[in-house]
């Protein structure tokens, strides 16, 4: 798959506009994501997921479509998978994204009566669009081939005044929570050295810990706050998901590490930041969550 870092630093035709209410000691605006989650269809075609509303000001530029798909229920002899389209509602975006079918994974079919929990790392495409501030994005999923039980679906954007541009990894850290709930929890808070200037990365990880329960499918997003910075919209994908399990095996059977995005937020040095995590459903047992964030 590309990289990010591939595309070339291209920034908006018009200067910076601002993003929700600000006070002292707050600067810049810097790059942004949001997401939405939903099920797909059970026939092969096109199911909308829902509509993503850009902040005002801009233009914005997109610079990353990302998804990922994972099986709600698993179907011996069914495969599942498919594909992300962008359909602008609201708002010219530039150039227009016809046809925009990004692909997210498919899963082959399995037979008998168990089926491990599968993986589904998560596709994240250098894109360059330009869109007005509020411009409504259609983010729509088209199921390949007719499953029994409709897929779960995260879609989403990344997008900024600015494509970020290269950036080698001076600091990181990390927050961490155990949870099973379907709503959002706290992670923690990173507090940044005050030498800090701008987040460069982004990343989380989730995985089950204790005992796997079958048919328990596994995915979310985290969020980012603060009140030191402009940083929402900040709700991002975690690096995995993972499909329901069938019958008695239902290992995960790999170690993962967290796909760190690119992003470009300026910061003021000692900024807090707060990190949540929100599973789409609930699971029996925890599930250990994992925030990263880099910086410069």
């Amino acid at each position: 798959m590309p990289s990010l870092f591939d595309a070339a630093p291209r920034t908006s035709t018009r200067g910076a506009g601002r993003v929700g209410n600000v006070g002292p000691g707050v600067i810049g605006v810097g790059t942004h994501s949001d997401l939405v989650v939903g099920a797909g269809g059970t026939v092969a075609g096109v199911t909308t997921i829902g509509t993503i509303i850009l902040p005002a000001g801009g233009p914005w530029i997109i610079y990353g479509v990302f998804g990922q798909v994972v099986q709600q229920t698993a179907t011996p002899g069914e495969s599942f998978g498919g594909s992300v389209e962008l359909i602008a509602i609201g708002g010219d975006i530039r150039p227009n994204p016809s046809p925009s079918r990004f692909p997210i994974g498919m899963g082959g079919s399995f037979l008998g009566a168990t089926n491990a929990q599968r993986c589904t790392p998560l596709a994240l495409w250098p894109v360059n669009y330009e869109a007005p501030g509020k411009a409504s994005i259609q983010m729509n999923y088209r199921e390949e081939s007719a499953v029994t039980v409709a897929s779960l679906v995260i879609c989403g954007l990344l997008y900024g005044l600015a494509i970020p541009e290269t950036k080698r990894i001076t600091y990181i850290d990390r927050v961490r929570v155990a949870t099973n709930a379907a709503a959002e929890t706290a992670v923690g808070d990173f507090t940044l050295s005050e030498s800090a200037s701008r987040i460069t990365h982004v990343g989380g990880i989730i995985v089950q810990d204790n005992v796997l329960v079958t048919a328990e499918e596994l995915l979310g997003f985290f969020r980012l706050s603060s009140d030191s910075a402009i940083i929402q919209p900040a709700n991002y994908p975690c690096g995995q998901a993972f499909g329901a399990g069938l019958g008695a095996v239902i290992e995960q059977p790999f170690a993962f590490v967290p796909r760190m995005i690119p992003v470009d937020i300026p910061v003021p040095g000692g900024s807090i930041i707060e990190a949540f995590i929100d599973l789409s459903t609930a699971v029996t047992n925890n599930a250990e969550v994992e925030i990263f964030l880099a910086y410069e």
